[in-house]
């Protein structure tokens, strides 16, 4: 397996690199990059522009709750990974930068280990580009 090199990622790039990411792990259907509020960043081919907005709310809202209960049960506050499995697929949810996250679909048959493992790796080579600055708060004339 090929290692990218990320000092020449560009925003163009990265729809590529979702394409990859889903092209070379069996039973992918999508891919996507949303902010920590659900704005979608970047998503592969197969998802239309609504329903790409529609995972990242999905994938936002599945996120948080992660979230909320590794602060309320676990050993600390962290950024984790959540799993659905629902009738008919799977949707994977990692942290992927700094207010950001990669939210895979699959094939209710994927093998989970093999996805969530080159969803990390992806993750990993290019985080850094898929970090998400915060959004101005209202009033802020940037």
């Amino acid at each position: 397996m090929s290692t990218i090199d990320a000092s020449r990622t560009t925003d163009r790039t990265i729809d590529g690199l979702l394409e990859s990411l889903k092209d070379r792990t069996p039973g992918i259907r999508y891919v996507l990059v949303l902010t920590r509020d659900g704005l979608k960043m970047s998503y592969s081919s197969g998802l239309t522009r609504d329903r790409a907005d529609q995972l990242s709310a999905l994938s936002a809202g599945i996120q948080s709750l992660s979230l909320s209960a590794s602060a309320e049960f676990g050993d600390a506050i962290g950024a984790g990974q959540a799993m659905v499995e629902f009738a008919g697929g799977l949707l994977l949810i990692v942290p992927a930068g700094e207010g950001a996250h990669l939210a895979v679909v699959a094939e209710e048959d994927g093998e989970v280990g093999l996805i969530a493992h080159n969803m990390n790796e992806l993750v990993e080579q290019i985080g850094v580009y898929l970090t998400a600055a915060p959004r101005p708060a209202e009033g802020d004339a940037s």
